[in-house]
């Protein structure tokens, strides 16, 4: 029994000997040079993030956001004050008047619940376009400093485990983008 196993250990241990000196490494200057790499890294959501023309958007869509809230704040508080005057009035009026009031309220409310989401809408879709804006200019410029550092492939930082300092591009890229982008207006598309 020790002896077969010994000879099934043998075995396996000669198959890869055989098998790995049939696959040789290839070496640095065998490779392709088509292949090689000259790796350049961004820190693409940092700048996303930091970006004064990203700040610039995010200021602007809540400044927007804080009027809209006071003018829906507003009208909703007409809605409430209405709604009392109908709830004082049920005594008084017929039950006929009294159903006519509450559909023509229930009318109002449906059509402030559609102004609500325009609103929404409206700084969700000048939002997104602000930022796919911001974001093919930020491309641009990083496929500029790609192109003048020769750099064949461009990864985002947070994919990057470990890498060489020269490698990270991020802080010129931030410069660049600041400078050629330092403010940005948002278009907002609101309905007449």
């Amino acid at each position: 029994m020790d002896i077969m196993n010994i000879a099934k250990k043998m075995l396996v241990a000669v198959t890869l000997l055989a098998a790995s000196a049939s696959y040789a490494p290839v070496t640095a200057q065998e490779a392709n040079p088509e292949t090689s790499a000259i790796v350049m890294i961004v820190d693409f959501e940092g700048i996303m993030r930091e970006a004064s023309a990203p700040q610039d958007i995010r200021k602007q869509v809540e400044e927007r956001r804080n009027g809209y809230q006071q003018e829906i704040e507003k009208r909703q508080q007409e809605l409430r004050e209405e709604d009392q005057k109908i709830a004082q009035q049920r005594t008084l009026l017929s039950a006929e008047v009294l159903q006519q009031k509450r559909q023509e309220f229930q009318q109002k409310v449906a059509e402030f619940q559609k102004f609500a989401q325009a609103r929404n809408k409206v700084l969700d879709e000048s939002l997104n376009e602000a930022r796919v804006a911001f974001q093919k200019k930020l491309i641009e410029i990083i496929a500029d400093v790609a192109e003048e550092r020769s750099a064949t492939l461009v990864l985002h930082k947070s994919q990057v485990i470990l890498h060489a300092n020269a490698m990270d591009a991020s802080k010129e890229v931030f410069d660049r983008v600041n400078a050629a982008m330092p403010t940005f207006t948002v278009q907002f598309k609101e309905a007449s």
